[in-house]
């Protein structure tokens, strides 16, 4: 039997190798997505491993490690007392944050994300051992500064230049002085590093006097932990003492949980590209099996036990699944490597470092092919051993119709049981992750039910395209058709590849122009400010003096600022938002439910869904612990309904001013006078000295800028998916080619009595259309389904979410499954018209 099964991997090996393509697509999606997530998480321990290197303890603030709202109580008088310990060699005092380089033609060099800027420590040489000056000497006082060797290149910019930095506040000048090498992560990641003298770093990022952290060495004969007990009574409340083998094991934890969330995402997109992978397989092996059934009664015939047939064929998916996985694997690295690359070309912010392929990523590749293999062909290996010698001794072996009845009241129940749940979902008082975990349960089960009908649905759906088709093409519309409703099983797993593809992607691109819809109406109603101003560096905040700067813009009516920070209300983690009570509603148009905005000085304003949740009402009075640590009670004077750029809580910027330290704005609303309409985008800017760093934009261009993120996210799980469409594409060439080497006699009868090879190939063509078509048309309309059930779930718990249905998305999709089909046809088509009529005809 197993030389039964390699003289088969021989005499097969084209039809298996189209079948291995699948599963290899779909193991090559897994090991990309375990070599990146390996590489990604080795760059950035190293780049954590090697800023933390050599310290013995990390002395750090433990709010302003979270929120950054704190000024750490890090002192220059407990730098004094720490350096006093016995077992402390040095002590020195680390003072970081956002600084970037402005250069010649007015935009910020390298990444604004990445860019740095930290307090030079020299020695009493002069130079700082952490970096290797090539040029001049450290920033010494007040407006100096040192660039490392890669700013400094790409801005043309050397020794004894003046140039302008921004901060969070307006630009400055400064005059270089140096220029070092570095192994910082930020810089080899497209950032920069800016060196400061101690005194101004603080000054612009925290106060006189006060570091971001410190951090201690120890003598020779100290331990990390005798060092951390030491420094430990010193250590003020609000900081924190590591040790350096502890602040390390931090690092990496961190690392890996950030790594594991993007992990298990992509590979949820890997997991959909071998589910339709596995129908490729398990169509593959029902023809296969078909059409060796011959072969196989003859073997029972002849002495073979069921057994034995089913270890045959199983050795045959064995094979495929091992050439798979190893292959995958392979294309996997690959897939890695330009992701990556295609990734830095688009800015996007990853560590630098080595490809990292782990030996459980090559064994769990294998594994992942030979599993999906041998589960998919399970079915139709046992289905071949149970056909009786006698019976199998026919050439064809059509589902019997209790079969397709069973299957039909499998496929009725589960739909049924799949509609219940989404109907629970959509109707159902449940909310938040609940609502949409059972809307998304009730549609998986939804499809698993359609899957299993779809043998029954397509005779009709095939027919009318076969009828459509006829009336442009009446032969060869006619055998197109009869070719594809020959066997609805086959033609259903095929088109049920597509399906799947076509079901994520339209279901997906509803709810998000849905939501898109949402927000962009939601921005144009609700913000009444003619210009938005923010930082256009990630996560950074505006200096509050540039608030004070615009309002004095002739033309500015109100200038409204906004802040965040997180806060625990009522035991739960909220984040919270503080406005301008004598402007912000002047620049935001909210609709109060309960109370109003007069309450908002000394009281608490709430959102009506968090209301909702938490049984509040106007007049209740909760409990707010501020980032400061501080707990106080806070009286709800307003319910709101509608409410842009405000979170589930607001305050008053002076109910929160106490409680921060570092302040800053997250964005800044400015009204202006209708006749000062035009040139006042000019006049802002001007206003905060032109700076790069801080954007001046308009409503409209906001609301632009929301609908291109959506976009954004769109597109990349459209290329997510794209795996998937690709393998289901690779489904469809592999029924018509195995469907071809099927009828090679039917082929050549039909070339025998006049029809032509372009006429061949039309019917295969026309076939591989009937089939795309099917397979988009009922993704299309699942995915209608599921995406407008789950919008309309969501709009029972947010407030004007309505359902939008991009019709013109939704045509170009079915457009894209006939172009597939076309596509798809091409090699199958090409290889029935090269046929040799006379070898046809004589093929069994």
């Amino acid at each position: 039997m197993l030389r039964t099964s390699l003289r088969n991997l021989v005499a097969y090996k084209v039809r298996l190798a189209l079948t291995a393509l699948a599963v290899v697509f779909g193991v090559a999606f897994v090991a990309a997505v375990l070599v990146f997530g390996d590489t990604l998480k080795a760059a950035m321990t190293d780049a954590a491993l090697r800023e933390h290197r050599g310290i013995s303890v990390d002395v750090r603030a433990t709010k302003h490690s979270v929120d950054h709202l704190q000024t750490p109580p890090l002192s220059e008088a407990l730098v004094g007392k720490l350096r006093a310990l016995p077992g402390a060699a040095s002590v020195t005092g680390h003072v970081t944050g956002f600084t970037a380089v402005v250069d010649r033609d007015g935009r910020l060099v390298g990444k604004k994300s990445k860019a740095t800027g930290a307090n030079a420590l020299p020695g009493p040489d002069g130079k700082d051992p952490r970096y290797t000056l090539t040029a001049g000497r450290l920033p010494a006082k007040a407006g100096e500064v040192a660039l490392d060797t890669r700013t400094a290149k790409a801005a043309k910019y050397k020794v004894g230049d003046r140039i302008r930095i921004v901060a969070r506040g307006p630009v400055l000048d400064r005059s270089v002085v140096g220029v070092f090498t570095t192994d910082s992560a930020a810089v080899e990641a497209g950032g920069s590093l800016t060196l400061l003298d101690t005194a101004t770093a603080q000054e612009l990022y925290l106060e006189p006097g006060v570091y971001s952290e410190l951090r201690l060495h120890a003598r020779p004969g100290t331990s990390q932990e005798q060092l951390r007990a030491a420094a430990a009574p010193l250590i003020p409340k609000g900081a924190e003492a590591l040790t350096g083998d502890a602040l390390r094991r931090d690092d990496r934890n961190k690392v890996d949980k950030e790594i594991a969330s993007l992990r298990t995402l992509l590979l949820v997109f890997a997991g959909i590209a071998l589910f339709v992978g596995s129908f490729i397989i398990a169509n593959t092996f029902s023809m296969l099996v078909a059409q060796r059934t011959r072969e196989l009664a003859l073997l029972r015939a002849i002495g073979a036990t069921r057994t034995q047939v089913t270890r045959s064929v199983m050795c045959e998916a064995l094979a495929v699944g091992v050439v798979a996985g190893l292959g995958g694997f392979a294309i996997g690295i690959a897939l890695a490597v330009g992701l990556r690359a295609i990734l830095d070309t688009v800015g996007a912010d990853l560590t630098p470092g080595p490809t990292v392929v782990a030996p459980t990523t090559a064994l769990l590749s294998l594994a992942v092919g030979i599993g999906v293999t041998l589960l998919a062909a399970w079915l139709p290996v046992r289905r071949a051993a149970e056909i009786p010698p006698v019976a199998a001794l026919r050439t064809n072996l059509p589902p019997t119709t209790s079969s397709l009845r069973r299957r039909g009241i499998a496929g009725a129940i589960t739909m049924l049981l799949g509609g219940a749940v989404l109907l629970t979902g959509i109707k159902g008082s449940a909310t938040g992750d609940t609502k949409v975990f059972t809307v998304m349960g009730g549609a998986g089960i939804l499809l698993v039910g359609v899957i299993v009908l779809t043998p029954l649905v397509s005779g009709p759906v095939i027919r009318v395209f076969g009828a459509l088709l006829g009336r442009v093409y009446p032969v060869e519309g006619r055998l197109a058709y009869r070719n594809a409703a020959r066997n609805p099983r086959r033609t259903a797993a095929t088109a049920a590849a597509l399906m799947i593809g076509m079901v994520l992607v339209t279901s997906l691109t509803v709810f998000s122009t849905s939501l898109k819809h949402l927000v962009d109406r939601t921005l144009s109603k609700g913000i009444t400010a003619e210009f938005v101003l923010s930082s256009s560096a990630e996560g950074q905040a505006l200096a509050p003096e540039i608030a004070a700067t615009v309002a004095k813009v002739p033309g500015v009516t109100a200038v409204s600022p906004v802040r965040t920070a997180r806060a625990t209300v009522d035991g739960k983690e909220f984040d919270l938002t503080a406005v301008d009570p004598a402007s912000a509603f002047s620049v935001l148009a909210t609709t109060f439910t309960q109370g109003g905005p007069q309450s908002l000085p000394t009281g608490l304003l709430v959102s009506k869904q968090t209301a909702d949740d938490r049984a509040w009402r106007v007049g209740t009075s909760v409990a707010v612990t501020f980032p400061d640590g501080q707990r106080t009670h806070l009286p709800i004077g307003g319910i709101y309904d509608r409410a842009p750029l405000l979170g589930a809580l607001t305050v008053s910027l002076g109910t929160l001013a106490p409680h921060i330290d570092v302040v800053g704005d997250d964005f800044l609303l400015a009204k202006v006078a209708p006749r000062h309409g035009d040139g006042m985008r000019d006049a802002l800017r001007k206003a905060v000295g032109n700076s790069p760093a801080i954007n001046v934009q308009t409503s409209k261009e906001v609301r632009k800028d929301f609908n291109k993120l959506f976009d954004i996210m769109l597109d990349i799980v459209y290329g997510l998916l794209s795996m998937a469409i690709v393998i289901a594409v690779l489904g469809v060439v592999n029924t018509l080619a195995m469907s071809v080497f099927e009828r090679t006699r039917e082929i050549g009868m039909m070339r025998a009595i006049g029809l032509d090879r372009r006429r061949t190939r039309r019917v295969i063509r026309l076939e591989s259309l009937i089939i795309s078509l099917f397979g988009g048309l009922l993704g299309v309309v699942l995915g209608l389904i599921a995406g407008v059930g789950g919008t309309k779930g969501m709009a029972r718990s947010t407030k004007d979410l309505t359902v939008v249905i991009p019709w013109d998305r939704v045509l170009i999709f079915l457009i894209l499954a006939a172009i597939v089909g076309v596509l798809a046809a091409a090699w199958p088509a090409r290889r029935a018209a090269k046929l040799d009529v006379l070898t046809a005809l004589r093929t069994d």
